[in-house]
């Protein structure tokens, strides 16, 4: 399988493709008719509106393509732009391992020795953070670490309500992949470089990889080439447009293109050198990508997380915002690297259709067959919409009994009453605190990502408390009467 993939790549005029939406460089026709099939066939099962790939090889880019629409009624191509979520990670620690060879970081030193300012709670335990452990995810600082609230929210501000976190752990000791901690890294690019998170990246990193499609202002990505994102509901895609996160722009707000990140890629399988710029040294690339700490089922670099795949070892990184989801993953003895962007996201479990695209295709390339298309996905948002109307169902079915409830009062103890108007009191908590918890997502995160569902949590849980104070109400007018 390897063999014949590999072969394929570079036997020109094997397959003539659409410009439309195909591109491929230096002339060299490609046959990627089965990944393409495989990608149309994940995108229907997923209902995927749309999706970008690039794939790379060596200091080649040797496929680009798009995939059905952007959402604003135009198909999908190599230049059309998405939100990257957290592989805006790999690009904010790339800028630090260019301040440490500019010689304006050390990676041991403690965070505080360039931002006196920054703090945890425990003061001890800042002063033992170095820029190393927030590279890493090491420094202790909580997954759900709170954010700025009050205007205008910025990279500082955040950094500074860190202030009132307590850390998880001692710093060094356990990974725990938390965004604020590329937050502070974004603090400290600004501190040391003297410009803003984005004039540094466009300056240092987009315009020397010749980056054209890639952007720091959501607003000026929607007036040249930005898809449009969705959220699923009820398990199909509605275009959204939500607040663009400037203010946490190093770890989620990056905006880029598929062509944009093969250069990225090409940089990093080439130590550090597109198209004959260095932008990193080959130590600096080769510190970047080095796994330090193990997590689960990965060990994480810097920016990357790093694994094996299909008996290769694979650098990569996911990104996941409520609306775009995408992923890049790179084989470095191999020398390959597939990037994917899709326009739809979902905070369900579900293995997300972009992570998985891109690992399959990665697999394919060292020899591994395309699996057959399909997630759960869908099954899921069949279940929720089922069970979200039999719950809605039961309660308006109380409703409209609630006088024959009533008519049965005097057949019952004071005792099961309350005791049954207990459960009906609890039930409303469970659906709108208990659930959020379970599934570990916050409520109000789950309005942003999910509407569907969390809207409707809200109004069961209202209903369930109007008619449990209903019945209170009655119960006590009952009892007065005897």
């Amino acid at each position: 399988m390897r063999r014949c993939i590999v072969s394929s790549l570079f036997i020109a005029g094997a397959i003539g493709l659409p410009a439309a939406t195909s591109q491929t460089t230096n002339s060299v026709a490609t046959d990627f008719a089965a990944i393409d099939a495989y990608l149309e066939a994940e995108m229907r099962a997923d209902r995927v509106p749309g999706v970008a790939l690039a794939i790379v090889h060596g200091e080649q880019i040797v496929y680009l393509r798009g995939f059905g629409n952007d959402g604003t009624g135009k198909s999908v191509t190599p230049q059309t732009t998405f939100i990257l979520g957290s592989m805006s990670k790999a690009f904010t620690a790339l800028a630090i391992m260019q301040l440490v060879e500019q010689g304006k970081i050390e990676l041991d030193k403690p965070v505080q020795h360039y931002l006196p300012w920054f703090c945890l709670a425990d003061i001890e335990a800042s002063k033992k953070i170095t820029v190393r452990h927030l590279l890493h995810h090491t420094s202790g600082i909580p997954e759900k670490a709170p954010q700025a609230s009050d205007a205008p929210l910025s990279i500082e501000a955040h950094v500074r309500a860190l202030a009132n976190v307590a850390p998880n752990h001692a710093a060094g000791e356990i990974h725990e992949y938390a965004s604020p901690n590329y937050l502070v890294l974004g603090a400290l690019i600004e501190q040391l470089s003297g410009q803003s998170y984005a004039e540094y990246v466009q300056n240092n990193i987009f315009t020397p990889l010749a980056m054209s499609n890639s952007f720091t202002s959501q607003i000026t990505a929607m007036q040249a080439t930005m898809a449009r994102g969705h959220r699923y509901c009820f398990g199909f895609p509605q275009p959204t447009v939500l607040r663009y996160e400037a203010d946490r722009m190093p770890t989620a707000a990056l905006i880029s293109s598929a062509e944009d990140l093969a250069h990225f890629m090409i940089a990093q399988l080439n130590q550090g050198r597109f198209n004959n710029q260095p932008i990193l040294s080959p130590a600096g690339i080769e510190e970047m990508h080095r796994p330090a700490i193990q997590s689960a089922g990965f060990a994480y670099a810097m920016g990357w997380r790093v694994s094996e795949l299909n008996g290769a070892t694979a650098i990569h990184h996911g990104g996941i915002v409520p609306h775009f989801r995408g992923k890049m993953v790179m084989l470095p003895q191999e020398k390959w690297g597939v990037a994917v962007l899709t326009n739809v996201s979902s905070i369900l479990p579900a293995s997300p259709a972009s992570h998985r695209m891109a690992d399959n295709i990665a697999g394919a390339l060292t020899g591994k067959s395309l699996p057959a298309a399909g997630s759960p996905l869908t099954r899921i948002y069949w279940g929720i919409t089922l069970g979200i109307a039999i719950l809605t169902f039961k309660q308006l079915k109380e409703i409209f009994t609630i006088k024959h409830w009533r008519a049965q009062l005097s057949g019952k103890s004071a005792r099961s009453l309350w005791l049954g108007l207990g459960v009906d009191l609890l039930m409303p908590v469970i659906v709108l605190i208990g659930l959020p918890r379970l599934l570990r997502v916050p409520l109000f995160e789950m309005l942003r990502a999910m509407p569907d569902v969390g809207y409707w949590l809200i109004a069961s849980a209202v209903l369930g408390f109007a008619v449990a104070l209903f019945k209170m109400h009655v119960v006590r007018q009952h009892f007065s009467s005897l």
